[in-house]
């Protein structure tokens, strides 16, 4: 039986989420409040009009991403979830993601799949661990090619932090060709576990990175992958040329984004706060910009990044059977829960 049809009151559920999304709405536009009067009152370089309309030419960019992200998601759990289900999955973990610390956040996804579609935790957190492998491809190859063809401030990192990335990819995707190389023979040896429980989870991972066998599905999963990436770049490509703030060439912007990206791996925050608007003050001010302006910046793009997230998410949870008290009560004990009708 589905965990995610059990019987509380599908009211009270809604209403504990309308909760937490409130609140959260509170943040941002104290956040914003903040911003506004940053901008104002330091360098002058934002004004309300060009923050309006960089907040809208964003929204859309990043919508799309959230939903190419759910399609990926889709196809990695082997078709046995729909593109709708995968986005509104994959939008309601990112607003998680905004909430609790992000190493624990990586499980929300496995549970929003697990509560909502009945998929096993097991073949959740595989799907999780082949999209990060995938993600860890195309950052590591971005970085690597950033530090190839510029030269700037922060190069010894980005070139550090992409080579680590790269041994990371690389090991990833030696694993996924060691399953699919034998997986009648893994397989048997899975079947020779004792432990009833720990066979039953090999089973699920096994048969989860097995959908990569197809390489239809592999490669649309790929070519989702990089249309992530493009639209991820093009959200910070399209905000600062609304800005226009420092003259900064589509190269100088890439280095801002995989910098910011990797203040988002690194830290142990929720949504990578403090970390993620570092790195992007850092990379504006070796570009010139003014470490206020930077500061503001990195607060408004920000800002351009939670509201989609906030929208998107806030659809699904209020159209759909997912549960953000739920999921969030789930992500608490997720080490100690059993997989439901298992």
């Amino acid at each position: 039986m589905n965990e995610g049809a059990t019987s509380e009151p599908a009211g009270s559920n809604r209403k504990s989420g309308r909760k937490l999304l409130l609140r959260f709405a509170a943040v941002v536009a104290l956040v914003s409040a903040a911003l506004v009067l940053l901008g104002r009152g330091g360098s002058g370089t934002l004004d309300v009009t060009r923050v309006s309309l960089a907040i809208v030419t964003t929204f859309s960019l990043m919508i799309g991403a959230i939903v190419i992200a759910g399609w990926r998601l889709s196809v990695l759990a082997g078709g046995k979830i729909g593109i709708r289900d995968g986005i509104a999955v994959n939008a309601v973990s990112q607003l998680i993601v905004l909430i609790v610390p992000s190493r624990i956040s990586e499980a929300a996804k496995p549970i929003g799949l697990n509560l909502s579609c009945g998929i096993p935790l097991a073949s959740g957190f595989a799907i999780l661990a082949i999209e990060r492998i995938l993600d860890a491809v195309f950052l590591a190859g971005i970085g690597l090619a950033v530090v190839a063809v510029l030269s700037g401030p922060y190069s010894d990192i980005l070139r550090s932090s992409s080579l680590v990335l790269a041994v990371f990819a690389g090991v990833g995707v030696l694993g996924i060709a060691v399953l699919l190389a034998r997986p009648v023979r893994l397989g048997r040896l899975i079947g020779r576990i004792p432990v009833v429980w720990l066979r039953r989870h090999a089973d699920h991972v096994l048969e989860a990175f097995s959908h990569l066998a197809n390489p239809g599905s592999t490669g649309l999963a790929v070519g989702l992958t990089a249309m992530t990436w493009i639209a991820s770049y093009l959200i910070f490509f399209m905000f600062f040329l609304v800005l226009g703030i420092g003259d900064l060439s589509s190269g100088q912007i890439l280095v801002v984004f995989v910098a910011s990206t990797l203040g988002l791996i690194v830290s142990v925050a929720p949504g990578g706060l403090g970390t993620f608007e570092a790195a992007i003050a850092l990379s504006l001010t070796g570009f010139g910009v003014p470490m206020a302006s930077a500061v503001a910046i990195a607060l408004l793009l920000r800002l351009c990044l939670i509201i989609p997230v906030v929208a998107a998410a806030g659809w699904y949870l209020f159209s759909s059977n997912l549960n953000l008290p739920r999921i969030l009560e789930r992500l608490r004990d997720w080490r100690a829960s059993d997989e439901p009708g298992e």
